[in-house]
């Protein structure tokens, strides 16, 4: 009969035996992992162009997984690194909730109070009292409303006006970013004019939290409950607040109609139409501050979404875990979710997308893996209008990522 001491001894052995069951010697070094990387990338990306033949861009990949991180790219002009600029539009979100949630975490206000609410110590709504901000549900939309796209706030910059509705307005019918930019393509666009649109015009999706509709234009409500709440311009805040502190040197976010450029070293941009290419690197990104005026780096920006959902970055782990990060389904058939300026991608991780004129870009942490990606490419494919976008981003992208994040777990 065995005694415990040997049974114990056996299992001490077995343990032992399974933890060294992959030698260190058959651990690929990080040379070996970056050619393996470059090589899954070139591949998924040669298999679009076969598809794509005209396309005139490419696609980078960071990533940061555990103490190691990797770059790669293909297709593009000339060679590039993690230090290239680009257009990262909608991720944007995430660094206006980082905010809205810091804002929180100090104290200086609520997410779950009404937008209508009195700013905590002062006499001051969230928004103002005037006309301009008479949305509808105005009284009934709380912060987290906004930070979830469960509001039902009309996206102006992605939909038209109805033609069918009654107020008077020169827009009716047309995309109202579309319409003042071609009256003045450097015209400075502003919270206050933005949210007016809303208001006069009386659009809406439904009530408050009773479904999700993704919308910019909820996201510049919170940009303007920033300002209110900081007394600093929106762009100030944040480089003060979180770019600044968290180390992202080669970020910013243009706030001018006039500032249309991209810092060197850039990437520049494409949108490819009927057979046509066409350089949109030059952008009036004004109207779309707080939710997709995002300048940045691969660098900067796997840095700024690895530490900010990790608890290393301007959030306490609390506030990431319990509300950033508490998705919500989208719709009763989607496997992803929305939480803070957070999409949840089903076996990928925690981040968003971003989607601006020649460029689309996704970043995703995985904290179960300590993994990181951003990708990106600098081509918008409208050969078949949207649809051309989508298959961008699942079969270039993210299909570059998952079999990255594959290739990085069977390396360990």
């Amino acid at each position: 009969m065995k005694t415990k001491t040997t049974i114990y001894s056996l299992f001490a052995v077995l343990l032992f035996i399974t933890s060294c069951s992959k030698d260190d010697t058959d651990i690929p070094s990080h040379d070996e992992i970056q050619s393996r990387i470059q090589e899954l990338v070139e591949n998924e990306f040669e298999k679009y162009r076969e598809k794509v033949p005209d396309y005139p861009g490419g696609i980078a990949l960071k990533v940061i997984s555990g103490s190691e991180s990797f770059f790669v790219s293909a297709g593009m002009e000339s060679p590039v690194t993690d230090q290239i600029h680009f257009r990262a539009a909608s991720n944007t979100k995430t660094f206006t909730s980082a905010a809205i949630l810091l804002l929180h975490q100090q104290g200086k206000l609520n997410i779950n109070h009404f937008i209508t609410d009195n700013i905590p110590g002062t006499s001051e709504p969230y928004v103002p009292n005037t006309p301009g901000y008479a949305i509808p549900y105005k009284s009934s939309i709380t912060i987290l409303d906004l930070l979830r796209h469960r509001a039902g706030v009309f996206d102006i910059s992605n939909e038209y006006i109805p033609d069918t509705i009654s107020a008077q307005v020169p827009y009716k019918g047309l995309n109202y970013i579309e319409y003042a930019d071609e009256t003045d393509a450097s015209h400075t666009f502003t919270f206050d004019e933005l949210i007016n649109v809303v208001a006069e015009t009386g659009v809406f999706y439904f009530a408050p939290g009773t479904k999700y509709h993704y919308s910019n234009t909820g996201y510049s409500i919170l940009g303007k409950i920033i300002e209110r709440v900081s007394k600093k311009s929106y762009q100030n805040y944040l480089m003060e607040n979180i770019i600044t502190p968290m180390g992202l040197q080669n970020t910013s976010m243009p706030v001018l109609g006039t500032d249309q450029t991209i810092p060197e070293p850039f990437v520049p941009g494409y949108v490819l139409y009927g057979g046509e290419e066409i350089n949109v690197t030059q952008s009036n990104i004004s109207a779309n501050v707080a939710e997709g005026n995002l300048i940045t780096t691969p660098e900067d920006l796997a840095n700024f979404l690895r530490k900010l959902l990790s608890g290393q970055g301007i959030l306490g782990t609390h506030i990431v875990n319990s509300v950033m990060m508490n998705c919500l389904p989208t719709s009763t058939s989607s496997a992803g979710g929305y939480g803070c300026g957070l999409q949840y991608t089903n076996n990928l991780g925690y981040g968003h997308s971003g989607a601006h004129e020649g460029y689309l870009s996704i970043m995703a942490f995985d904290p179960d893996n300590d993994m990181t990606f951003v990708a990106f490419t600098n081509v918008w494919n409208l050969n078949d209008e949207m649809s051309s976008l989508v298959i961008q981003l699942t079969d270039l992208l993210e299909a570059s990522c998952y079999k990255t994040k594959s290739l990085l777990i069977s390396s360990r």
